[in-house]
């Protein structure tokens, strides 16, 4: 979906609840957010980006936190280049898991969970799932604010803590887009299930520094595209749970 003038979202791609990823077209190469939760899915994403960007590279691939369905399909763009950029947290959570094959197998087994009446008759349904996942690592650490410019386009990452402790957003201030990850989710409430009432109030403040900025399009981590209303909906239901 074409969002604005060099950027593109894929929505609803392989989840439960359909995870959003995008990309940005530079004249120097391509910025993905997030690959998504599948080989398969990542591979979709790839090919929104041929049928657009042609021949120019993919030079980096941000995560907007650890969690799989952000970052299982990240082997099909690091392949084509891209270097991963990610919170030093999401690097901190792989390395106690031991990289994203043994995430894979706690995966596996998770949904093999979910599925045990056809696990019972033969069928491994999590190994089809994840099946082609590779373990890959992030090259760039951050955690705080940092910023880069790729062609005449500049890239925001900002920490948002509180969903996990390795969430970040991409604003991309020339188109007043940002890409918020599970951040701000569109039409469901903030998932806190990952939080603890810390995070939640780190968050709160993330989402009011949002409130801030010059944003028209918000592309959430799940959901439609949104406006920063959202930002406002969600700090509200937050908050309730923080006065709990």
């Amino acid at each position: 979906m074409k969002i604005c003038e060099n950027v593109y979202a894929a929505l609803g791609l392989h989840h439960p609840l359909g995870v959003n990823s995008g990309f940005v077209v530079t004249d120097e190469g391509v910025v993905v957010i997030d690959a998504s939760w599948t080989y398969y899915s990542a591979l979709t994403i790839l090919g929104y980006i041929k049928a657009i960007a042609k021949d120019k590279p993919i030079k980096y691939l941000i995560w907007t936190e650890h969690h799989s369905d952000h970052i299982f399909g990240s082997i099909v763009l690091v392949r084509e280049g891209a270097k991963i950029i990610a919170h030093k947290n999401a690097y901190q959570h792989l390395r106690d898991l031991g990289g994203i094959k043994r995430y894979v197998e706690f995966m596996r087994r998770k949904i093999n969970e979910e599925y045990r009446e056809l696990v019972e008759k033969g069928y491994d349904i999590g190994s089809v799932m994840f099946s082609g996942v590779e373990d890959v690592w992030p090259d760039i650490l951050v955690d705080k604010e940092y910023s880069f410019r790729l062609g005449d386009i500049e890239f925001k990452l900002i920490p948002t803590p509180g969903h996990t402790p390795s969430n970040l957003v991409v604003y991309i201030p020339r188109y007043r887009v940002l890409f918020a990850g599970d951040t701000i989710c569109s039409g469901y409430p903030p998932n806190t299930r990952f939080s603890t009432q810390e995070l939640i109030r780190k968050w709160i403040k993330a989402l009011e520094y949002l409130e801030t900025l010059s944003i028209d399009i918000i592309i959430p981590g799940h959901g439609s595209i949104c406006s920063k209303e959202e930002v406002k909906r969600n700090r509200s239901i937050l908050e309730k749970y923080v006065n709990l």
